[in-house]
């Protein structure tokens, strides 16, 4: 079942929100700005529990900085200097985080209104053509997101891309999950993954290491792991890289909320996972590392544009390509 409702204005446009309902009463909801997932919702001993971090305003979302549960494009993560070759030419793009391009800029998908549509009883699309005009990234390419909830609480988030002109992409939905404070009663898995050692910038180099304060290949409590992080390294919480193995069947990842008794499975059809441990309402608690969140953000490994060992993100004149992100609760 699917119902829509109004979420208000962003700039005169008028906002909408998509609920898809299955029959074990699982919910989401599914807005036209940025392709935002605003509810994953269960039902659980008579009471709804919203598995992730939301707002319930469009101002709101566009005001925080975190990016809360947002389609990225057109590249997730970031992009040394922000430029990049596509044969013998050479794009240069908004530097956004220093010299650095991250999550498509201040123009990018986040940021769109896109136009929805019902495509069955199970399943919404949205749709819109990201332009150079407009972001800034070479060619334009015509996207549309499909959003299906079956009724085993399978969310499945399929991209068709066609591109008019060379250009490049490479989609994640900034999902952040909504968890106990400081982490409590969570366990958290990445399956047959290797850590990428990254740069002052926060970019990736082409090491892997088998530190482990980073290794999630066993399950962990992820409050212990935290706390293991910043007796061994500078820093408050995670924003890591992991290489991962492609499977839209088998998960990536698993997260589990012991508090509520729910499990989140990730599953992705490319290599990269990036994870981001926040509290992406207060950043004050944030900065203090005072965390109630983790981000799941799968992708092929960031900054490809200049690792082509990492993967090709680039896509040419008229090329079409799919892209696939799946979330299972139980």
């Amino acid at each position: 079942m699917i119902t829509q409702e109004d979420f208000g204005e962003i700039n005169d446009k008028k906002i909408k929100k998509y609920v898809l309902e299955n029959k074990l009463k699982t919910r989401v909801g599914i807005l036209t700005l940025g392709g935002i997932i605003q509810e994953f919702s269960i039902l659980k001993d008579g009471k709804r529990q919203n598995l992730v971090v939301n707002f319930d305003n469009p101002q709101a979302y566009v005001d925080n900085p975190f990016q809360v549960c947002k389609q990225i494009g057109r590249v997730a993560g970031r992009i040394k200097d922000a430029s990049f070759k596509i044969g013998d030419n050479t794009y240069q793009v908004e530097a956004n985080e220093g010299k650095n391009a991250i999550h498509g800029g201040t123009h990018g998908l986040s940021t769109q209104v896109l136009t929805g549509k019902v495509y069955d009883s199970n399943s919404v699309t949205l749709s819109t053509v990201l332009r150079h005009a407009v972001d800034g990234y070479p060619g334009n390419l015509n996207i549309t997101i499909k959003y299906s909830l079956d009724d085993e609480n399978n969310l499945d988030v399929t991209y068709d891309v066609r591109a008019i002109g060379d250009t490049v992409f490479d989609p994640t939905i900034h999902i952040y999950w909504k968890l106990p404070e400081d982490l409590s009663n969570t366990e958290f898995q990445i399956s047959n993954s290797q850590h990428v050692v990254v740069d002052g910038n926060k970019l990736p180099t082409v090491q892997m290491e088998d530190n482990p304060v980073y290794d999630f290949n066993q399950a962990k409590k992820l409050n212990e792991a935290v706390l293991n992080l910043r007796k061994n390294s500078d820093v408050l919480g995670y924003d890591d890289i992991y290489k991962v193995k492609p499977d839209i069947n088998e998960p990536i990842a698993e997260l589990k909320n012991l508090e509520n008794d729910t499990k989140i499975s990730i599953f992705s059809d490319r290599n990269g996972l990036v994870i981001f441990t926040a509290d992406p309402k207060d950043v004050s608690k944030h900065d203090q590392g005072s965390y109630n969140a983790i981000a799941t953000e799968v992708q092929t490994l960031p900054d490809s544009l200049h690792h082509p060992e990492f993967g090709d993100i680039r896509l040419t004149n008229g090329q079409e390509k799919k892209y696939q992100i799946r979330y299972k609760v139980n």
